[in-house]
């Protein structure tokens, strides 16, 4: 039975009995037909979305009307995240949240004005008090926009407490009659060690739909016989080619007992980053945002995925589950109660072999003969015919040189005719009733030296370090890999063999190889045999200490702990000196932090200590390279004694980069020496950046006769606006304008321009 947090079970039980008397008390905050751009649960980078999307036509200024009774709670505006919100406490007891807004009614928003004008801050966050500004249901509050982020939409949002909601299941439903769409299943290993057949840990396939309607399946059946588990990516549209959204439930079903679900009820501002583990943040990161986990990765503390028995939805951890064919289901639910069900079967078998090899012998000078057993747990494996496969280079295939004989009790013998049997490297495969292909023993032609000639690689995953060995030769051989940090030996694994020329090694983040500086691959387990290919590297396990500092060179730092990753992770470093730094505008070489992408707890700091005093170290600032617009990002950094400090969220291409260029403007409406008719003329023109951009609004000054204008700044457009409060007395008047970078670079622009007396505008 799926077990629930007290902290839930309580907010559960306290909505429920609210909501008989609340449904239907409240409206949507649009008047138009309702249409979502965005669900609730929605992956968002390092946060769930907490709201939901309402479209607005790409349009900004729709109205927004208050759902509820109550009274205006908080006014809070920023150049990002909600840009301009405003909250609502409603007599019902409930917090309604509306973000991105371009403006509020004039009560509210004459009230924020005044404070801005005295603070000379556009950013403000006010508390009112209670029932100081009223607002009745249908009551016009603000007018939607796209301050913050993103193309025009409307935020909204509604919570109990501290807690938001998911509005949909409290009290506001769409009309809505289209069912969620399956797409992927995906297997993900989550044992130490073992591999796929393909080599890999994760594996997805496509999902095939039904003639009937929200039916769908998988036509691929797994083998599988470690822990593991699963992943399905899903998505709702509230219409027939509407935005996609994620699913408000997934519940996972084996042999028809629930093993795990999750459910988009509710959501949790102290477990946000567990998005990042909920999801598959490698899919998302490659804008694949719907793939959802149908197991608990450790760390995620979202409390609203839960698998049977306190369990973490794994199958196969506790070896209770019994060995044969397994049917699963996933049934997913939107909001709205629109129903698919995606079905899947897998066999699970036995850990190690299904056949042992008993004996071998030989019929004649050119035919050998290998007998074989199955073992105990044979019967439930359902297997249907046996074969030998023989390996040439990369290729597995059938030969005619190769037969079986099957003897009783599901015994057999595999005859091999030819006179070098020795070295023909062959392994059984084995053919289930419901269509599963096993991949058993390697059973023959491996030599115990192998060729020298080979190369290695390796990639870091995102539970562990893969190794491939790459062999140039037409013979088999066993392998070994050897792990060292300054010429010790830290251990010994031996690789999986895929064919002759590949080897490959799955290897867990163990405190042992906590520091790695050379791979050795050498093909044999013989250790008398040596030589093969090393790898010098620089790969690290963060998160096994309380605290840790790793230094790429003397310069490059990075400074985490354990309470840094969620677990134990390979990180690799790397070091690319740079010659002609001034002409690529470089104040340090180029630093590697790899993989690019992985999940972190919480940033991580990055620091580069110059090694040289100049006039312009101030300037510099840490960037991460973003390679798909192939340009620096500025980092949030502290400049202090020479030395620059920054937080990341992740890997990639990092360099401390200077900033010579102050801000530019263009396009100002006001032009030196004109005169304007209207007596608040708008001041409007575009900031533009090359490299560390705008921080906040302390970074953007206007002024009219020394009056600062309150400065409404679009960081994604670059677009600034402004206009003064009051009428301009008719005459001459003085603009400034200042915006300065987050180096220090500052941009001013001063004319004098004239407002109207009377009769015709001067040109």
């Amino acid at each position: 039975m799926l077990q629930l947090s007290t902290k839930l079970l309580t907010l559960l039980v306290l909505l429920i009995l609210t909501a008989p008397c609340l449904m239907g008390s409240q409206d949507w905050p649009l008047k138009s037909e309702i249409d979502l751009s965005s669900g609730f649960g929605d992956y968002r980078d390092d946060h769930f979305h907490f709201g939901v999307d309402l479209r607005t036509g790409g349009k900004q200024g729709k109205h927004v009307f208050a759902p509820v009774n109550g009274y205006v709670w908080r006014i809070r505006t920023s150049y990002f995240g909600y840009g301009k919100a405003l909250y609502i406490r409603g007599d019902d007891g409930y917090t309604y949240v509306f973000g991105h807004l371009s403006k509020f009614a004039d009560e509210i928003d004459n009230l924020l004005k005044k404070k801005q004008i005295e603070s000379e801050r556009y950013y403000q966050d006010i508390y009112l008090p209670d029932d100081s500004i009223r607002v009745e249901k249908g009551k016009l509050i603000a007018f939607s926009g796209q301050t913050g982020s993103g193309a025009p939409h409307l935020h909204f949002e509604k919570r109990k407490g501290d807690t938001p909601l998911n509005p949909i299941k409290f009290g506001f439903d769409p009309d809505d009659n289209t069912r969620p769409t399956f797409s992927r299943f995906g297997i993900c290993l989550a044992d130490d060690r073992s591999l796929l057949p393909s080599g890999l840990r994760k594996l997805f396939v496509d999902v095939v739909p039904r003639e009937k309607k929200g039916r769908f399946v998988v036509d691929t059946t797994f083998y599988l016989n470690c822990p593991f588990g699963m992943l399905v990516e899903c998505f709702d549209q509230g219409r027939p080619g509407g935005m996609k959204r994620s699913v408000y439930k997934l519940s996972l079903y084996i042999d028809n007992d629930l093993y795990y679900r999750a459910v988009f009820d509710s959501l949790d501002f102290e477990t946000n980053r567990s998005v990042s583990l909920e999801y598959d943040y490698l899919e998302a990161v490659a804008k694949r945002k719907h793939v959802r986990r149908l197991y608990t990765k450790q760390g995620n503390t979202f409390a609203g995925s839960k698998g049977r028995e306190k369990g973490d939805g794994l199958f196969g951890e506790d070896g209770t589950e019994h060995v044969g064919l397994h049917q699963g289901r996933v049934v997913a639910e939107d909001a709205s109660g629109n129903e698919s069900e995606m079905r899947f079967q897998f066999l699970w078998g036995p850990s190690g072999h299904v056949f042992d090899l008993d004996s071998t012998s030989k019929a004649a000078k050119d035919t050998t003969l290998f007998y074989f057993s199955p073992i105990p747990e044979y019967d439930a494996l359902d297997i249907d015919s046996v074969t030998a496969l023989l390996n040439r280079g990369r290729e597995w295939g059938r030969s005619p040189d190769v037969a079986i004989e099957y003897l009783d009790n599901g015994r057999f013998v595999c005859k091999v005719v030819g006179y070098n049997v020795d070295r023909a490297v062959l392994r059984l495969e084995l053919y289930a009733a419901s269509g599963a292909v096993i991949q058993d023993n390697l059973f023959n032609g491996l030599r115990k030296k192998g060729s020298r000639k080979l190369s290695i690689s390796h990639e870091i995953l995102e539970d562990g370090l893969l190794v491939i060995i790459d062999v140039y030769s037409a013979k088999g051989a066993e392998s070994r890999l050897e792990l060292y940090w300054k010429d010790s030996l830290l251990g010994v694994e031996y690789p999986h063999y895929l064919n002759m020329t590949k080897h490959i090694c799955f290897i867990p983040p163990e405190k042992r190889y906590a520091r790695i500086d050379k791979l050795q691959a050498i093909m044999s387990h013989d250790t008398t045999f040596t030589g093969g290919e090393s790898d010098s590297l620089n790969i690290v396990v963060l998160g096994i200490e309380p605290e840790e500092e790793v230094r790429i060179n003397k310069y490059f730092s990075l400074q985490a702990g354990q309470d840094f990753f969620y677990e134990p992770r390979f990180v690799e470093l790397k070091w690319s000196p740079i010659l002609n730094k001034t002409t690529m505008r470089l104040n340090s070489d180029h630093y590697q932090i790899l993989p690019e992408a992985f999940v972190s707890r919480k940033n991580f700091e990055i620091s580069y200590s110059i090694p040289w005093k100049t006039d312009i170290n101030y300037k510099s600032g840490l960037c991460w390279l973003d390679k798909e617009e192939n340009k620096w990002v500025w980092l949030d950094n502290s400049f202090e004694d020479n030395t620059l400090t920054a937080w990341s969220t992740g890997g990639g291409s990092f360099a401390a980069v200077i900033d010579y260029d102050p801000p530019t403007i263009r396009r100002l409406s006001i032009i030196n020496g004109r005169q304007y008719r209207d007596p608040r003329p708008y001041v409007n023109f575009i900031i533009e950046d090359t490299l560390s951009g705008i921080g906040d609004d302390t970074a953007i000054r206007i002024e009219i006769d020394g009056q600062w204008l309150i400065p409404e700044y679009d960081p994604e457009s670059g677009r600034c606006i402004s206009r003064p409060l009051k009428p301009l007395e008719p005459g001459k008047h003085h603009l400034g304008i200042m915006v300065t970078d987050r180096a220090g670079n500052t941009f001013e622009k001063y004319l004098n321009f004239f407002t109207r007396k009377s009769g015709k505008v001067r040109k």
